[in-house]
């Protein structure tokens, strides 16, 4: 079952149009991902490029093995080095137990597109999945949300010491408490004849002391070995070394990637659209980060790298770009640079926010002398147990009606709990007290026009005491429906926990600790490469 994507909750125009009306937008992507002559322009366009095969495929090869990969991404890192493959790359930041499930579904959707383009194209083409190990936001990477045992929404949180610095994930070592975090996991949710071996797998993956992208690589390569999915852990300093000159580049021009970007983000708000990532003239798209990811501004004489306040010359940042390259990182507008100067990307598979900000990025893309690549939306999915299910059809509902929160349905089944009767005597009573109150107002300040203000007032207080006693009325009807109350807001906590999506805030381990391993077959049987609407996997 499908649902139109521009029914899901808060998403930008821009993305709808990109769906719906793609002649709308255009101008700021370089190819429909419908259009399969998109994917052969891109990829001829890239196969003319010059990328460093060899020496790449020598990083990969150590960090996927590092990872505990199987034979078959192996033999997608030597076809990229030996059988100019291309590749279709995603990524996601390293969340705790591999972060939310759409990062799952985006490493579906990779492995299942290369596999299509594989079929439908003379050329190789692998899927790689990117690491986004620079990122220091913290905050949003070291929890899980679950249900537990009694299908209460529940936190699993790793806080790191290091949590108000702007320290990179790569950084960072899985501290003692992560042993907690698992203990707590493993008593939140229910037995299974998976428990042991799922809870076992992920204690091995996130062992103590280990670093914390490291520890989601393990995860994911885990989860994803039969698929071939090759990791990029891109702070890896040989990579920095092989794509430095982009660092080396935005510097010496004083943030190259701002000026087509602003120029992208006015077209965009001139079109109706709001712009993804606000820029601003002055500062680089590059972090300096020797610990700290530090920001980097240019007042057109110096660079001044902040908090702590450093002053460089042009001359002397330049150097430090050129002989130590892996002192930087880039931001979110100078990464898919990065990201595309390192692998022959055909396809890039996004979120909606991703593609939001992929629409200021074509300028940037010419500016660097790079082709950009298509952009594939990831699949959108919300799974549907049968517990659930149950629910739904128990009270006629459909998963969008939870995207309006559980209190609406909630207050309308109260509602229809009432009598009729009540319900007629309560409406003919304020009918009543609408049209006699008016006679006896006019009546009242025919016989003396001071009280006339003293009988407004007491009509007033007269009609909230009646919607006083609806409301009491309502609260009497919800307390005889608790159960109903109960599996309303079981099933929105469900499919609309904390007012997000579903695979927003969800982790895929609670599943596999129900379901097994095979539940991750099962979602990749599930996904239609052909069905671009939000898709209802009931299992």
């Amino acid at each position: 079952m499908f649902i139109p994507t521009n029914r899901l909750p808060r998403l930008p125009r821009l993305v709808d149009d990109y769906f719906h009306d793609y002649g709308k937008v255009r101008e700021f992507f370089d190819g429909d991902f419908r259009d399969v002559a998109a994917y052969e322009r891109q990829t001829e366009r890239t196969l003319a490029r010059r990328i460093p095969r060899e020496e790449l495929a020598a990083i990969l090869r150590e960090q996927n093995q590092s990872y505990g990969c199987g034979p078959r991404t192996l033999g997608h890192i030597e076809a990229l080095e030996r059988e100019q493959a291309c590749a279709v790359v995603t990524g996601q930041q390293a969340g705790l137990f591999s972060g939310p499930l759409y990062t799952i579904y985006k490493a579906l959707t990779a492995t299942k597109l290369a596999g299509r383009l594989n079929r439908n194209s003379p050329g190789k083409v692998v899927p790689v999945f990117w690491l986004a190990s620079d990122d220091h936001d913290l905050a949003e990477i070291d929890h899980i949300v679950l249900l537990d045992k009694d299908n209460r929404l529940e936190e699993v949180r790793c806080r790191m010491p290091s949590g108000e610095l702007k320290i990179p994930a790569s950084a960072l070592a899985l501290p003692a408490e992560i042993a907690d975090c698992l203990c707590r996991l493993a008593d939140l949710t229910q037995e299974s004849e998976f428990k042991t071996d799922i809870l076992g797998a992920l204690s091995e993956a996130y062992r103590p002391g280990r670093g914390w992208v490291e520890a989601f690589a393990c995860w994911m390569t885990r989860l994803f070995q039969s698929h071939g999915l090759i990791f990029i852990d891109a702070s890896h300093p040989r990579l920095k070394g092989l794509g430095g000159g982009i660092f080396y580049r935005e510097i010496a021009e004083e943030s190259a990637a701002t000026s087509p970007a602003l120029a992208a983000s006015q077209k965009l708000r001139d079109a109706g659209y709001e712009d993804q990532v606000h820029l601003h003239e002055g500062i680089l798209n590059l972090f300096y980060a020797e610990r700290e990811r530090r920001s980097i501004q240019w007042d057109g004489r110096t660079f001044e790298i902040k908090e702590p306040r450093e002053t460089l010359s042009k001359e002397a940042l330049l150097a430090l770009a050129k002989e130590k390259p892996f002192l930087f990182s880039p931001n979110v507008l100078l990464r898919p640079i990065y990201q595309d100067t390192l692998l022959p990307t055909v396809v890039c598979v996004c979120g909606p926010g991703e593609i939001a900000y992929f629409a200021q990025m074509k300028g940037v893309y010419e500016k660097f002398g790079l082709p950009m690549p298509v952009i594939y939306p990831r699949k959108s999915l919300t799974v549907v147990e049968r517990k659930i299910d149950r629910i739904l059809a128990l009270y006629s509902l459909g998963v969008p009606d939870l995207w309006g929160g559980a209190d609406g349905i909630i207050r309308r089944l109260a509602e229809n709990g009432i009598p009729e009767s009540l319900g007629r005597a309560l409406s003919l009573a304020a009918s009543h007290l609408e049209q006699d109150f008016e006679s006896l107002v006019r009546d009242i300040a025919a016989f003396e026009p001071t009280l006339k203000e003293s009988a407004h007032l007491a009509r007033r207080k007269m009609d909230q005491q009646l919607r006083f006693l609806e409301k009491k009325i309502v609260r009497a009807a919800k307390k005889r429906n608790d159960v109903e109350v109960g599996q309303i807001r079981k099933a929105g906590d469900h499919l609309y926990p904390n007012g997000h999506l579903q695979e927003r805030v969800f982790n895929i381990v609670p599943y596999l600790l129900k379901y097994g391993p095979a539940f991750v077959d099962k979602l990749d049987e599930a996904i239609d490469l052909d069905a671009y609407d939000h898709q209802i996997l009931r299992i």
